[in-house]
Formats: C-alpha cells, sequence, structure tokens
C-alpha cells in the first residue's frame, strides 16, 4: 500500500464560462467537483496505474464530507481521513472556454486544533505500519505547526518506509 498525506484537502470545484470579465455576471456552462488537495492528487493517479493506495490528512464539516464521499467512488483508494472541527475548504477554478485561461481560488483550508494534529500524528503512525511508501504532498492548514513536514519525514524514516 501506498501513504499519502493531503494534510490541506479540498473540495476542487471547476466552472467553466464562455469568457471570463472583471466585474461581469457569467453563466456557468458546466460545473464540475471532485475530491482534490495534492496528495488525493497523487492517489487518484496511482490508483490508476493499479497500485492500491490510503490517503490520509483532514476532512471536516459538510465540504469535508462531500471529499469522503467521492473517494468512495475511487476503485483502489482508501480513506483514513481524520476528522476535523473546521470545514474542508474549497478550491474554485474558473475556466475562460474562449481563450483557455483558468482563474484559481483557494481558500486556506481549516484551523487545525492541537489535539487534531496530535490525532493525525497518531493515526499517521499506525498507517505507516502497512505502507510501502509515503507520499507527503501540499499546503499546510492554519494550525499546522510550520515544521510538520520534517516530523513525518522523520516518522516515516523510523518506520522504514521511504518518502516522497
Amino acid at each position: 500500500m501506498i501513504l499519502t498525506v493531503t494534510l490541506n484537502t479540498a473540495l476542487d470545484i471547476t466552472y467553466r464560462v464562455q469568457g471570463l470579465r472583471p466585474h461581469a455576471s457569467h453563466r456557468v456552462t458546466e460545473v464540475t467537483e471532485r475530491p482534490g488537495g495534492k496528495g488525493l492528487n497523487v492517489a487518484r493517479v496511482l490508483a490508476a496505474l493499479g497500485h492500491e493506495v490510503t490517503v490520509t490528512g483532514f476532512a471536516g464539516g459538510t465540504t469535508g464530507g462531500v471529499v469522503r464521499e467521492g473517494l468512495t467512488g475511487v476503485r483502489g483508494v482508501t480513506d483514513a481521513l481524520v476528522p476535523v472541527a473546521g470545514a474542508t475548504r474549497r478550491t474554485v477554478a474558473v475556466v475562460d472556454e474562449r481563450t483557455g485561461d483558468t482563474t484559481q481560488l483557494n481558500e486556506p483550508g481549516p484551523a487545525v486544533a492541537p489535539a487534531e494534529w496530535n490525532a493525525f500524528q497518531e493515526a499517521y503512525e499506525d498507517l505507516l505500519t502497512g505502507a510501502a511508501a509515503v507520499a507527503l504532498c501540499g499546503s499546510l492548514p492554519p494550525g499546522v505547526p510550520v515544521g510538520a513536514y520534517a516530523g513525518l519525514v522523520r516518522a516515516a524514516r523510523a518506520a522504514g518506509v521511504p518518502v516522497l
């Protein structure tokens, strides 16, 4: 099993418009939603290549529920996301169909409390026991210590698990 870590999961929402103009109203021609964040994207690719993948990180609120529900339909991906009180962030991409340009709006993510961070670290260390490799991906949500990735790398190395 490959473990991917996405501390700042997201619900990726893409709007397509015929032409994006500042200060104007737009009719959206198509809307898509999918679980997102760098590690969830990596997990989807690995699963498509035939690997068994477990995803961990944080998920909270209604948006986190939508992300988790979206993961149930991805063959080869197991959800091991840790619940948080705050709502999982959304990212909104607006695609201008005329030019192909994309405008991206990224929310910061939920504030992670110290107890939630500790719960994640315990879950992560448990998941390392069955992992062949771990990929640490993406941004940190508010409240996660700046040195978080360094600590996660040390834990993986102590467990003998290669880290990307």
